[in-house]
């Protein structure tokens, strides 16, 4: 390296890279100045769109090889071309970093892994304290013992790319009794397969179209990534397939006897908060799943919009969808219907509580629903 900067008359260093655009410095090893500077690309040369002193920024819409391309004269009229390093290889692709608890007796450890080829994780930085990296099989992985209050939290970790390149990632994280997950389940633990296609017809609905496939509305809105699954379009194409869950470490028990939900990671019981049931047994017992969810979910009622958050509207301030598009849990407008057996099969819960139970637990969560004398079991295994 030492000996190819020696040859070299430019020092190209990665000063920030954006969705669609990169900035380059470069540093000069002689007297004299630049007369140009571009980039050639495997679709072409790319040229400057913004020079501010020694750093030049350029529109570059996709990662790909890069050969950085200078050309200046020294104060001897000589022609200086040398770069150094003489291509690089971006990615814009942000690290994958995960949040795994484990709970040991009475202490919860807290591991953060980074996988990732392309950058270095240097430091995590977490309410005030810094935290370090090692590698292990491939792995980044920074594990301490969790001193985290219940409610979200910011880890913010910095990496180190190419050139130097520095710069940090934020992920949001939620923490019950000290027990910290990804904000909302955002990592997503499903797979699927896909078998077909439909275009969207005048008049059909994911209902209709979720029916004709024999598959659930759940996987149409997991498959094709619907924001809104109220709304598709007349020529939309969707991918009809089914949805398979991994293993999660969340898991929510309902029992029907006590009117009571359970919250549980890696089989201990976190918490246990009062629900509303159906009307007599209109709450089966069985297993589902969380295929969908909302925040300030619509009512949708006969073909009548209902706002969110208006008194109208029974659904409150968030909505997951079960397995069984029949059942849900969900907010309320009526806080004082909570404890009483009272909705069509729904599963009803204060928002405040509901709020907490979207942030902790992700799509794919498992939702056991029994009929059982007692108190939930501190362990489920």
């Amino acid at each position: 390296m030492l000996f190819q900067i020696s040859l070299a008359d430019h020092l190209v260093e990665l000063k920030h890279m954006g969705e669609f655009e990169i900035t380059l410095s470069v540093k000069k090893l002689y007297t004299g100045e630049i007369k140009s500077f571009y980039l050639y690309t495997p679709t072409g040369f790319v040229f400057p769109e913004k020079i501010e002193g020694d750093e030049y920024t350029f529109e570059l819409k996709r990662d790909d090889l890069i050969i950085p391309v200078i050309e200046g004269l020294n104060v001897f009229g000589k022609r200086m071309h040398h770069v150094s390093p003489t291509f690089l290889r971006l990615t814009r692709e942000k690290p994958n970093i995960k949040i795994i608890s484990d709970i040991k007796k009475d202490d919860v450890y807290i591991y953060v892994v980074v996988e990732s080829d392309d950058f270095t994780p240097v430091s995590l930085e977490l309410e005030g304290r810094t935290f370090r990296f090692f590698k292990f099989e491939g792995k980044w992985i920074s594990v301490f013992r969790s001193f985290l209050e219940d409610g979200s939290h910011v880890v913010k970790v910095q990496f180190k790319g190419p050139l130097d390149y520095t710069f940090f990632v934020e992920k949001e994280v939620y923490v019950i009794k000290r027990v910290a997950v990804s904000m909302r389940g955002e990592d997503g633990n499903f797979d699927y397969t896909v078998f077909s296609q439909h275009v969207v017809q005048k008049g059909e609905t994911l209902w209709s179209i979720a029916n004709q496939y024999g598959v659930r509305v759940g996987d149409l809105v997991l498959i094709n990534r619907l924001e809104d699954p109220h709304r598709i379009m007349v020529g939309q194409i969707l991918k009809i397939g089914r949805v398979t869950f991994r293993e999660n470490p969340v898991t929510i028990v309902v029992n029907l006897f006590s009117s009571k939900l359970g919250l549980y990671y890696d089989g201990v019981l976190l918490k246990v908060y009062p629900v509303a049931l159906g009307r007599s047994d209109a709450t089966p017992p069985g297993r589902y799943w969380i295929l969908r969810k909302e925040i300030d979910p619509a009512l949708y009622w006969f073909g009548e919009y209902i706002s969110p958050r208006t008194p109208l509207n029974g659904l409150g301030t968030r909505y997951l969808q079960l397995s069984n598009p029949t059942y849900a849990i969900h907010g309320t407008s009526k806080p004082w219907e909570i404890g009483k057996r009272i909705s069509h099969g729904c599963i009803r819960m204060f928002n405040r509580d509901v709020e907490e139970l979207d942030a902790f637990a992700g799509v794919g969560t498992e939702v056991i629903v029994v009929k059982e004398e007692g108190d939930f079991p501190k362990r489920l295994y």
